[in-house]
């Protein structure tokens, strides 16, 4: 995008010179120039467009080293959840809206104060996925003082960049806890496995 923003400027700053008294003759080869350098560009674009940071996916999922894992849950009509029995902290992924966006929920025992949120990594190269994203729409506070298992529900969605829909691979997913007590680290609360599409 900034070569056509710089040529862009060029063009401009081209046409406003050919209203100026002495000027017309330069201004018009800034014009020139600049439409040939944008079709330069344009060009170069289109034969060797730029390369996209995420990796491509091509329905090619693998199961390295025999990993197990999940399919998302589903949120039926009026957010009604895909109901399934819960005894021991854990993770559940839904499909929400559309392919490559979810929700989630946690299940923990007594926890102090503080938030988790999720790290997704491709289950194959080990690479982190949207990171910052993620992170940021995964955050939830939490806080659980018995021992009791205790549900928390996302509010909001999550979404996988990489990928593309139909595209599905494996993961893992972690939750991290971050304290409220600055003091204390943050730690991995648990890991699950999950298939997952871009979005």
């Amino acid at each position: 995008m900034m070569p056509f923003l710089f040529v862009g400027v060029s063009l401009i700053l081209g046409i406003s010179r050919l209203f100026q008294k002495g000027e017309f003759k330069n201004g018009l080869w800034q014009c020139f120039f600049s439409g040939v350098v944008f079709l330069i560009i344009g060009v170069m674009f289109v034969l060797h467009p730029p390369k996209s940071p995420y990796k491509p996916y091509k329905n090619d999922i693998k199961n390295p080293k025999n990993m197990q894992f999940s399919m998302p849950l589903k949120i039926l009509q009026e957010s009604q959840k895909q109901l399934v029995e819960v005894s021991a902290p854990n993770v559940l992924i839904y499909d929400y809206l559309q392919p490559g966006s979810y929700k989630y929920d946690v299940f923990l025992n007594k926890i102090e104060d503080g938030k988790v949120y999720l790290k997704i990594y491709d289950a194959n190269t080990n690479r982190i996925l949207s990171e910052k994203e993620i992170k940021k729409a995964s955050m939830m506070k939490v806080v659980n003082p018995n021992n009791e298992l205790k549900e928390f529900s996302s509010d909001k969605n999550f979404s996988v960049q990489e990928g593309e829909w139909g595209d599905y691979y494996g993961s893992r997913i972690e939750v991290w806890f971050q304290p409220d007590d600055s003091g204390k680290p943050e730690r991995k609360l648990m890991t699950k496995n999950y298939i997952i599409q871009g979005n």
